[in-house]
């Protein structure tokens, strides 16, 4: 379970973006299918990676 958090933590911060870029620019229909769809995937995907890279000390 303790791998996923960074994951899950990644996705939430994706999401959290996509609502304001969403907010922002008035998105609607398929912009914003593509937008909440791709960014907290993205997102997961690169908080992943980025704390994988990080060498362990513990």
């Amino acid at each position: 379970m303790k791998d996923y958090l960074p994951y899950a933590a990644g996705a939430l911060a994706g999401l959290l973006v996509a609502f304001f870029i969403s907010g922002l620019l008035a998105l609607t229909e398929t912009p914003q299918l593509m937008l909440f769809a791709l960014l907290p995937a993205v997102g997961g995907a690169l908080v992943e990676r980025v704390c994988h890279r990080r060498p362990n000390k513990s």
